[in-house]
């Protein structure tokens, strides 16, 4: 009888768990908020439409996929004063399913890392793709639970939105850590995700057919909308690393050309 219902546990168990983790941030990571001016980001509050273009096709690609995978929605934002929006722009802009959890009951400097570390046991994930942006902890907490994790065997790939310059005196950013990519476009996280087999040739391939006319097109300062360049990202600080694209992608050079000029890169 202890046979059968340790064999119980141990499958009812495996069924509770998933293969690869998804989490994503909101505001800034695929939200447009502006969370470093009140005025902006008031305006921002309650809009459920304005998104970074592209980031909705990523995760769908990802979703298709990966069948064995759990969307998770964390967000710093006050679940009182945000959840309704969140939830309405995830549906808005056909997000994957998945758990939207906003800040209730735990302080703002532990909401995040204390979630993650409860989804970790919850799904003992043996992949987990961590989303987040330069504007607040997002890096510093993905680095924090990769090292907590660091000895289990499990695959952390980290990728932070370019938002903000990290020089004093212009807006306050996070640094990137060791191990983490910082993205302008959802097509840098494509290719990423390719080389580590998560996605497929044929789904990048899509992507880049798809995104990469629009990202040209799209006007270098916008506001709302599907945005390709919000008025306020400020992505000096973005490093290019996907020349190997622009021999597989003919578009990829003038995409690259692109981002060099908004971003004032030096190359």
């Amino acid at each position: 009888m202890k046979y059968f219902i340790a064999l119980f546990i141990l499958v009812f168990s495996q069924l509770l768990s998933a293969q690869t983790l998804f989490v994503s941030d909101v505001d800034d990571t695929i939200k447009l908020a502006h969370v470093k001016d009140f005025s902006s980001a008031a305006r921002y509050a309650f809009d459920d439409k304005s998104r970074f273009l592209g980031m909705n096709a990523l995760y769908q690609a990802i979703a298709k996929e990966n069948s064995d995978i759990q969307f998770v929605y964390l967000s710093k934002a006050p679940e009182w004063l945000m959840a309704r929006t969140h939830r309405n722009f995830l549906k808005n802009g056909s997000f994957p399913a998945g758990t939207y959890i906003g800040k209730s009951e735990y302080d703002s400097d532990v909401h995040k890392i204390t979630h993650l570390r409860r989804l970790m046991e919850e799904y003992r994930p043996r992949k987990v793709i961590l989303i987040g942006d330069n504007g607040e902890q997002d890096a510093d907490i993905y680095a924090q639970l990769a090292q907590e994790y660091a000895n289990q065997g499990i695959e952390f790939h980290q990728f932070i939105r370019i938002v903000y310059n990290d020089t004093p005196r212009v807006e306050w950013s996070a640094i990137l850590h060791q191990g983490q990519t910082g993205f302008v476009t959802p097509l840098e996280i494509s290719f990423e995700l390719e080389k580590e087999r998560i996605l497929s040739y044929s789904a990048v391939e899509t992507l880049v057919k798809s995104l990469v006319p629009e990202f040209l097109q799209a006007r270098s300062y916008a506001d709302e909308g599907d945005v390709a360049f919000p008025y306020f990202v400020n992505c000096q600080t973005f490093v290019w690393r996907w020349d190997d694209s622009l021999q597989r992608f003919d578009t990829m050079k003038f995409l690259k050309q692109r981002l060099v000029d908004r971003c004032r890169l030096k190359m």
